[in-house]
């Protein structure tokens, strides 16, 4: 397990972070340090062989992703995480996390644990869950099966922001069961430690 951080905005003025990004500061440094209890916690956790050829890459940079799971090409199986403190603390502040998390009182630390839980959910499920002798393979299949469900929702995506299409791309299966692995986590991660008074 390896950690890349590119954070080039997390030091600058709060206003300044309001004025130019619409973010909070302090709801980056908290989605930031979400990020870091959740791997944390993985690499303790039934889940630590799952992380430990991971590289989580954490990012600030102003783009529309909190999460994304990729692999390096390579010979080796290299999963890569990439997880975006910025896009965490915009989708906070639109309350994504009323349809994903489904909860209406969840802090910015415990929903970027989410979404890292989420997209360390996909790695799990398609190791398990995927054909093949090696982990690369079973993870392709794993996504081959999933993309007539994605297809289909794009082919039918009028807008892609509605509420009524972000509901409808949390029911895809390969999502709803990422986002079941992520809620799960978090549940198992909190009952073991408090974080009540992280924003």
């Amino acid at each position: 397990m390896k950690i890349i951080e590119m954070i080039d905005f997390l030091d600058e003025k709060s206003e300044k972070i309001k004025k130019d990004f619409g973010v909070s500061k302090l709801h980056m440094a908290s989605a930031y340090n979400g990020i870091h209890a959740a791997i944390q916690w993985l690499g303790s956790s039934i889940y630590k062989s799952v992380v430990e050829d991971i590289v989580f890459h954490i990012t600030d940079e102003p783009i529309n992703f909190p999460g994304e799971l990729g692999i390096y090409e390579e010979e080796d199986f290299q999963p890569v995480i990439y997880l975006n403190i910025m896009a965490i603390a915009e989708d906070y502040k639109n309350r994504e996390y009323l349809l994903e998390v489904n909860r209406n009182d969840v802090s910015s630390f415990e929903y970027a644990a989410f979404i890292c839980f989420h997209e360390v959910g996909h790695l799990f499920h398609g190791l398990v869950g995927g054909s093949g002798k090696e982990k690369k393979d079973r993870l392709f299949d794993y996504f081959d099966k999933g993309e007539y469900f994605y297809k289909r929702f794009i082919s039918e995506m009028k807008h892609g922001y509605t509420p009524h299409e972000k509901k409808k791309y949390r029911n895809i299966p390969h999502e709803k069961a990422a986002d079941n692995f992520a809620k799960q986590c978090l549940r198992v991660m909190q009952s073991e430690g408090n974080f009540d008074n992280c924003l």
